[in-house]
């Protein structure tokens, strides 16, 4: 098998192209949404969706018109959030209901729309940089940060899937992860989508879907879960399990945002050939969506740095000759700028002026702060062996 990522862009069907291809069979993004209406409708007002599906079609309209569900499903969300204080103030416990089942449907709608929608940027990682990339120590990522994404929305398709979570329950296998801004400045809001490796079957002509979890920021902390990723994983709804693997695809989209953000990233636009679309109604496909079809971006860390050569090499000491190899672990730096001039500043130097433009850098002004992911590699010469080295980990001693 070809491991080449290119060779996969341009001779192979990725991931992408099967998700669309089935999704072209459920029908329109009119009648998803339409759907995606009804049952918010249903969990707003207590009835089941088989009774409102069959509400005559001036009542069902009236209905959503009352519910402030009539409109595109996270604009609404956040009309919701807003109207209820967010994000000056927390959000009232009446109105929590309201806000939860009105997030809920945008959630779902944001998870299917990132997979269809023909100006998502489609990205292809390399599978072994993705997995050191989710195992990375760092913080959660915020709703204010999601609204500086490079591309809106976009999804992030992994060379093979990838397994996170694995000390919780029996771990989630990922194949791709997508984000989406939806909010705005004073009202950040976005959502995440992780989509696990393994297909659910829809209602609609016997398609298929990828089994999805979608988290939002911004406001509420919501969690949706479509019943094929519980039963996959095996977990329920508001367990320790749920919360820990919510807590670790927090994590994961942190190490990604920082990743696919940082200035070492570079993006190798391929090229591809048109599609085959085995879809029952081919018409639907629009000329953009057939543009877009026909580009990824191939995701890769620059090695342009070069390190200053001194003149004088004779000053250097010989170096000890290595008899083993040795593996570094991946890892974030994080680079200070001066959001001014651009000059690079140093951490200990934050609060005082830069030596550029003499602007007074940090500690909470005048800032830029920028993350440089260093993957994993194996240090030593090529031939020797392998050796463990055991770093030493300090943690504080448990309460007595």
């Amino acid at each position: 098998m070809n491991n080449d990522p290119r060779h996969r862009v341009e001779h192979r069907q990725l991931w992408i192209d099967k998700v669309r291809d089935g999704l072209e069979k459920t029908g329109s993004r009119e009648d998803i949404e339409l759907s995606f209406r009804i049952l918010s409708l249903a969990e707003l007002t207590g009835a089941t969706v088989e009774s409102v599906m069959m509400l005559p079609r001036d009542r069902l309209t009236d209905a959503l018109n009352s519910h402030g569900l009539m409109g595109h499903l996270p604009t609404e969300a956040i009309n919701a959030l807003m109207a209820s204080g967010y994000p000056h103030e927390e959000i009232a416990p009446s109105n929590l209901k309201t806000c939860k089942e009105k997030v809920g449907g945008a959630l779902n709608w944001c998870a299917l729309d990132i997979l269809w929608n023909p100006e998502t940027h489609i990205m292809l990682l390399d599978d072994g940089t993705a997995k050191a990339i989710a195992d990375s120590s760092n913080s959660e990522i915020t709703a204010a940060e999601l609204q500086h994404l490079p591309h809106n929305p976009c999804l992030i398709e992994f060379y093979r899937p990838i397994e996170v979570a694995e000390k919780v329950k029996r771990g989630v296998r990922l194949r791709a992860v997508g984000f989406e801004t939806i909010g705005q400045s004073e009202a950040p809001a976005a959502v995440v989508c992780f989509y696990l490796d393994y297909w659910q079957t829809t209602n609609r002509g016997g398609a298929r879907s990828p089994a999805t979890i979608g988290i939002w920021f911004g406001g509420l902390n919501v969690l949706t879960v479509d019943r094929a990723a519980r039963s996959q994983i095996g977990f329920e709804s508001a367990s320790e399990i749920e919360e820990g693997i919510t807590n670790a695809c927090l994590r994961v989209a942190r190490n990604l945002w920082d990743f696919v953000t940082s200035r070492s990233i570079r993006y190798e636009q391929v090229q591809r050939k048109p599609l085959r679309h085995t879809g029952t109604s081919p018409g639907r496909i629009s000329e953009a969506q057939s543009n877009s079809d026909r580009q990824v971006s191939i995701l890769f860390i620059s090695r342009d740095s070069k390190s200053p050569v001194s003149e004088s090499k004779t000053d250097r000491p010989t170096p000890r000759p290595w008899d083993h190899q040795i593996e570094i672990p991946g890892t974030f730096h994080e680079f200070v700028y001066c959001a001014k001039c651009g000059d690079l500043h140093r951490h200990d130097l934050l609060g005082q002026a830069c030596r550029k433009c003499g602007e007074m850098v940090g500690p909470r002004i005048n800032l830029r702060v920028e993350k440089y992911w260093h993957s994993p590699y194996v240090k030593g010469p090529e031939g020797t062996p392998l050796k463990n080295v055991v770093r030493d980990v300090r943690y504080k001693k448990p309460p007595v």
